[in-house]
């Protein structure tokens, strides 16, 4: 939630992965500083796999099961928004 100052870092460090298969889920849990398009920008330009799920989750346990529920991929890693 409101993760605009940090979400392009946490997805470039994403991208600087070997071997980054699958696609990210961006959970925005109905962020008012504009998290979501700094993520989709971030993501164009690295070219990741981004995903971004608008919510009213309330919690983080929430936006957790969202994601979980909307994952395609049998291996899911959950990250907060500040994590490199």
């Amino acid at each position: 939630h409101n993760a605009a100052a940090t979400i392009a870092k946490t997805l470039a460090s994403l991208g600087g992965e070997a071997g980054f298969i699958g696609e990210i889920l961006l959970v925005d849990d109905q962020s008012t500083d504009g998290t979501a398009d700094a993520a989709r920008q971030a993501a164009a330009r690295s070219s990741l796999p981004l995903r971004v799920l608008p919510a009213n989750c309330r919690d983080a346990g929430g936006a957790r099961n969202l994601a979980l529920d909307e994952a395609i991929h049998p291996w899911v890693y959950l990250i907060d928004a500040d994590d490199l």
